[in-house]
């Protein structure tokens, strides 16, 4: 199970996680020495693309993974084949440490299907997941998203990356026990608070490492 954070850069941090003269452009080098996966959201602080991805890269060990969010629009406003072939470069540039691709779609307006099988089967090693369907409606061969604590269960998928904003240690072991005993794939528990998120995932590794998870 990979455990991490969603994005990296928040000014509540620079002191409680990062050292206060940090420079920014160290940051994930510096989280990725203390944590070992990360989401990187699809907003403007940490906005991907092509030259950044492969810095990201270079400033951590091959052994780190990513899982990389697409929005609902590809680049310039594109639709879901521009989203695809977005995906299709980010995928080429990570260099192996890609771990998912997380599409999120408007509510009620399914993805492209067929693009995104075909990205699946030509990155057998990258999880394809979707975001903003009901479980129900995702084909097989594709991961989902659990929201922990909004109502839905969690469902079997290849690949799921849950979200928790909770940091309570009786609430990490829960979601983790649940997540090992449902998923018969992989996954990634992403923990989202803007300002504790850091020290909820250390607390969550270490108890995914007494679960053996």
């Amino acid at each position: 199970m990979q455990i991490g954070t969603r994005g990296w850069i928040y000014p509540a941090w620079n002191e409680a996680f990062y050292d206060p003269d940090l420079p920014v452009e160290w940051q994930l080098s510096w989280y990725a020495n203390h944590l070992r996966a990360v989401l990187v959201p699809a907003d403007t602080m940490h906005e991907v693309n092509v030259a950044r991805a492969q810095d990201w890269v270079e400033d951590t060990d091959p052994e780190f993974r990513f899982i990389v969010e697409i929005g609902p629009t590809g680049p310039d406003g594109g639709g879901g084949q521009a989203r695809a072939s977005f995906a299709r470069s980010l995928a080429q540039s990570f260099a192996g440490q890609l771990d998912a691709l997380l599409f999120t779609s408007q509510p009620g307006s399914a993805p492209d299907w067929a693009a995104l099988d075909t990205l699946r089967q030509d990155f057998p090693q990258v999880a394809i997941c979707v975001d903003g369907v009901t479980a129900d409606a995702i084909p097989a061969g594709f991961g989902n998203c659990w929201h922990v604590g909004e109502g839905a269960s969690l469902v079997p998928s290849p690949y799921t990356v849950a979200f928790c904003a909770h940091g309570a240690l009786p609430v990490l072991r829960e979601v983790i026990q649940t997540v090992q005993d449902t998923l018969p794939g992989g996954g990634a528990l992403i923990l989202t608070d803007p300002a504790l998120a850091y020290h909820h995932a250390k607390e969550a590794r270490m108890i995914a490492d007494l679960l053996d998870a």
